[in-house]
């Protein structure tokens, strides 16, 4: 699902997975004439998901990240699943937050 807001300070998209684990991204872009027009692109993870293995499990996990980023190897943080019809609403709202 995504979403868009209106505000004239911030512009923001949220993308969320459509499997329902509370993945999202977010996009935001500060409209102020003082702040450079930087994008800022954030992934969050649902807590609910997030805990269900156990500590062992996610200390696993974590090391398994740790590690392959260390031999400088590519490692998956998350998956977002967006279905095609929200693709062109995605990049809808894409064009209009680039806009001043």
């Amino acid at each position: 699902m995504v979403f868009a807001n209106a505000d004239k300070d911030l512009k923001m998209i949220v993308v969320n997975c459509d499997c329902g684990c509370d993945e999202e991204i977010h996009i935001k872009r500060y409209v102020d004439e003082d702040l450079p027009n930087d994008y800022y692109i954030t992934i969050s993870e649902g807590k609910f998901y997030s805990l269900q293995g156990g500590v062992l499990h996610r200390i696993g996990h974590r090391l398994k990240c740790i590690w392959r980023a260390i031999r400088g190897k590519e490692y998956l943080l998350c998956d977002i699943n967006i279905k095609e019809e929200q693709i062109d609403e995605l990049i809808k709202n894409l064009e209009e937050i680039k806009k001043n």
